[in-house]
């Protein structure tokens, strides 16, 4: 209820504070016709920022292993402990496990060359853009008084009739 009373209220007070200006205008103003209104743009630059992807291929290698080298070393000592004899076959043995082991060694290196290719990755940034649009910035107004016309500017479009200053 008390609610009610204060909705009234303001409405009463709105009602008799607000001038009917329609047939009697503020004192010191009087009306006059509005003629032409035109709006009148500004264009407003703001910043838009977009996300933009594309495909590059890049350069994937296999990773390196030991096992050619491992491999190249046991054969080596196997056919070095297979030529040795005596003494020798020692000497013989540790050299075909370095011959091996080189030997395996060069032969991995070169497979790892040849296993190197390329792949698509996706990649993206974000990049700014400068989009542009027009608002309407006000309105001129030309507007006839005693019978001559005058120009205006206004933050709004006017009616049929604005007030003027006499």
């Amino acid at each position: 209820m008390k609610r009610l009373n204060t909705v009234l209220l303001t409405t009463s007070l709105a009602m008799i504070c607000t001038p009917v200006w329609a047939g009697h205008p503020p004192a010191g103003y009087d009306r006059a016709k509005v003629v032409r209104s035109t709006p009148v743009y500004e264009t407003v630059r703001y910043p838009v920022d977009e996300q933009v992807c594309w495909e590059e291929q890049v350069w994937q290698q296999r990773r390196s292993s030991a096992a050619p080298t491992v491999l190249g070393a046991i054969v080596g000592g196997v056919i070095g402990n297979q030529i040795g004899h005596g003494d020798g076959r020692a000497v013989a043995t540790v050299a075909g496990v370095a011959i091996g082991g080189a030997i395996g060694h060069q032969v991995g290196k070169d497979s790892y060359r040849e296993g190197s290719y390329t792949r698509p990755r996706t990649r993206c940034e974000v990049q700014r853009n400068w989009r542009m649009e027009q608002h309407i910035a006000g309105w001129d107004v030309a507007y006839r008084y005693h019978g001559a016309v005058y120009h205006t500017r206004m933050p709004q479009k006017p009616g049929k009739h604005i007030l003027v200053r006499w």
